[in-house]
């Protein structure tokens, strides 16, 4: 690996300690699904299967291990009951550890391996497709015979663009189908068979250069799928929903907990595919009225975080008048294709007259659109417009629009993300699962939880506090855990937020299985290889531009393999037009490693110039290596320390509110007064500005306080038109090192209100 290793650049991750086993490995499974009442064989292809692996999957199964079986492939023979149709991860459990998921489809077809011919339908057959070839399967069909073909690649975590062919027994087309949005990159085709014969169904790949992994699930035959649910989102006094798919149905909703529910399969029809679901919201819910009275009248929505479901019917417009209040910001917010809905939704803002004040489409991963909107002075509602731009509509053409006032920054609300899916544990050891968070506009701590949690399994560290990016949390155990699923989530007062691996395949589609995680006992011991500081002081601290050497010490049995070191940091690497900055994150100079024999030794640290937090975590992953490098034989990890931010300056202000009372002739003028703090041993000049003045009052020149000097003072002198009422004033104190010229390194900025008050009259 070329780049520094953080941690938020690390998928792969496994915090655990192991030198007789190694952590499985998963290369192929054929077939990628599971027959419910049947059974089904499934190859696994990989690495350190061990002598007696086990299938880990979240429903009961009978299985059973074929003989002859070796590290590198084992057969199992799955038997299964009346289990749900859907999406699952199954997962392999050895004396390792658990391995990583491998998304698979369970539903009443038989599964089997690709073949040429086809003898009974309906089937799934699973096969994989890279680069530029053709495969062709055979079956035979009647007069009338209604035939429907599927391709599950890409929702089952593969790369393939499928492209589907149906010929007649002359090889002429009759029907064909390319990938498409609303079926996350994967295809589909119905058709009617016109006679009697044999039918050949071709797949390649739509650029005839199929990716790897090229995995994929073909379907042919007559069975039943749902690609929609209307509403998307209800709020808890709904009882039923519609299912859009092969048919339109309601279907009750179960009354569960959480905010997304899975719905229930109508009873008859032979279902397949990723299972519906609905989302319980936080919002008030409408639904769109009158969709036969378009275009008229404005639906009205009240102000507030509210959201509304409707369907766009041709070249239609949805216009809904959103109460809002003057001057502030208001985000709105469209999904359609992330819903599995055919339309290419527009957001437009109109004017009592029609005219178009803003309007967004795309917006960046998605055809979705979102819109910031600034309401103007004195206005009291808008009207918002969705659109189909390609003008399609229909039944299927579904939306749910958000409207959020913005809090701030942002919404007001958080996002926690994990990227690790699994947790191998030895008796009495630990392990750390690093948990991120994106706050929209949300400040203050959170709480985390792990579900399902073996006994004698506990978690330390679990809050993110109130300005952290994320935690490092440890899990340690008292005794042998046993293997089992369970689900982290987050907690803030009344807001519960789940934890979920980011850009898993399945968290549009089944977003419960995003939040899954797995657990394994591993019989290894710590005493084999263990790491931990060796004489990181009490006050160590991160000091902005600057270096810090992390010293660590190993405890081995095997000291003829090289160690490699990584850094573990609760700090998400910044981003700037949505590409990762490693250079402003904190990570390691250079790769390190120790050598065979090497026990000793420190983790160089580079510490970026602007760290917004007080205070970072960080922790030092080593793993054992093979002799190639090629395999990670055992890992360990240090404990969790948590390093202040040392910076040079701060401030203090002599008041938070200044108040500005104007003359009508002169105006008038103010000081703002404060101090300089020199801290951590730095004794230079120090560079203070002032940000943030009303219109029309010249912004003041930044002020040097010299070395050996404490105050400053900024003069404003504000006109008579000076807008009246508070605002905030922004100062900032920058160190200036004739040492390090090109480094400039900031204190925390502090706020000051100006109160501007009107002249007597």
């Amino acid at each position: 690996m070329t780049t520094p290793r953080i941690l938020s650049c690390v998928a792969l991750l496994v915090l655990t300690l192991r030198l007789t086993a190694a952590e499985p490995t998963v290369r192929e499974i054929n077939v990628r699904g599971l027959q419910t009442n049947g059974t089904t064989t499934v190859t696994v292809t990989g690495d350190d299967l061990g002598k007696t692996p086990k299938l880990l999957l979240p429903f009961p199964a009978k299985q059973a291990l074929k003989p002859g079986n070796t590290d590198k492939l084992v057969v199992f023979e799955v038997t299964l009951e009346a289990t749900t149709p859907g999406l699952h991860h199954l997962r392999i459990v050895t004396d390792g550890g658990v391995s990583l998921p491998t998304v698979i489809g369970v539903d009443a077809l038989p599964q089997l391996p690709f073949a040429v011919k086809v003898e009974t339908l309906p089937v799934a057959l699973h096969g994989t497709l890279t680069g530029s070839a053709v495969l062709e399967t055979t079956f035979t069909g009647k007069t009338g015979q209604k035939i429907t073909v599927e391709v599950e690649s890409q929702r089952l975590g593969g790369k393939l663009r499928p492209v589907i062919h149906l010929y007649n027994a002359k090889k002429l087309q009759i029907e064909w189908a390319w990938g498409k949005p609303a079926l996350s990159g994967d295809t589909r085709l119905t058709a009617t068979l016109p006679a009697d014969g044999t039918y050949t169904v071709a797949l390649h790949d739509a650029e005839y250069a199929g990716p790897a992994p090229g995995n994929f699930r073909l379907k042919i035959g007559d069975f039943a799928f749902v690609d929609q649910v209307f509403p998307p989102a209800i709020d808890k006094n709904r009882k039923t929903v519609e299912l859009i798919g092969t048919r339109f149905e309601q279907v009750a909703v179960p009354n569960t907990k959480g905010t997304i529910v899975a719905l229930p399969w109508p009873k008859d029809g032979s279902w397949t595919g990723p299972r519906p679901f609905v989302e319980y919201s936080t919002r008030q819910e409408f639904e769109e009225v009158n969709a036969s009275a378009k275009p008229g009248k404005p639906q009205e929505l009240p102000a507030g975080r509210i959201a509304v479901s409707g369907k766009l019917m041709g070249e239609s417009e949805d216009r809904y008048s959103v109460a809002v209040i003057p001057n502030t910001k208001v985000r709105f917010e469209v999904f359609a294709e992330r819903l599995g809905s055919h339309v290419d939704a527009a957001l437009v803002i109109r004017n009592d007259m029609g005219a178009t004040l803003a309007q967004a489409e795309d917006s960046p991963g998605t055809l979705d659109p979102v819109l910031e909107y600034t309401v103007p002075d004195k206005v009291t509602a808008i009207t918002v417009c969705v659109i189909d731009s390609q003008k399609r509509g229909g039944a299927r053409g579904h939306y749910r629009l958000t409207v959020d006032p913005l809090k701030g920054e942002g919404l007001g609300d958080f996002r926690l993300t994990t990227p690790l899916q699994r947790l191998s544990l030895p008796a009495g050891g630990k392990a750390v699962v690093p948990v991120f968070v994106e706050r929209r506009g949300f400040v203050g701590k959170i709480d985390l939880l792990a579900d399902g949690l073996p006994a004698g399994v506990k978690l330390e560290g679990a809050t993110i506090a109130p300005d952290a990016e994320g935690a490092l949390v440890t899990v340690t155990s008292t005794g042998e855990v046993p293997a089992g699923l369970l689900a982290w989530k987050g907690r803030s007062g009344p807001t519960e937020q789940p934890v979920t691996l980011k850009g898993h395949p399945l968290e549009r589609l089944q977003p419960w299985l995003a939040t899954e995680f797995a657990v394994a006992p591993t019989s290894a011991k710590t005493a084999d290889f263990s790491i931990d500081w060796k004489s990181l002081p009490p006050g160590a601290g991160l000091s902005p531009g600057g270096k810090l050497a992390l010293p660590v010490k190993l405890t081995r049995t095997d000291v003829a393999s090289p160690v490699r070191l990584t850094l573990l940091t609760n700090q998400t690497t910044p981003v700037v037009n949505n590409q990762p900055v490693v250079a402003n994150a904190l990570r390691v100079e250079r790769p390190t490693e120790f050598g065979a024999k090497v026990s000793e030794g420190d983790v160089p640290l580079l510490i970026p110039v602007d760290l917004p937090a007080d205070a970072y975590q960080v922790a030092v992953l080593a793993e054992l290596l093979s002799a190639d490098k090629q395999r990670v034989l055992a890992n360990a990890v240090t404990s969790v320390r948590t390093l202040p931010v040392k910076l040079p300056v701060a401030m203090k202000l002599a008041s938070a509110k200044i108040d500005a009372k104007l003359d009508t002739k002169t105006g008038a003028m103010v000081e703002v007064k404060g101090a300089v703090e020199r801290l951590n041993g730095f004794a230079g000049d120090i560079a203070v500005s002032l940000t943030g003045v009303p219109a029309g009052v010249p912004v003041p020149a930044p002020i040097t306080v010299k070395a050996g000097e404490t105050a400053f003072v900024f003069k404003l002198t504000l006109p008579v038109t000076t807008p009246l009422g508070d605002a905030k004033l922004k100062l900032s104190a920058t160190a200036i090192d004739p040492k390090l010229p090109a480094v400039r390194v900031k204190g925390r900025d502090v706020e000051v209100t100006l109160n501007v008050i009107p002249p007597p009259k």
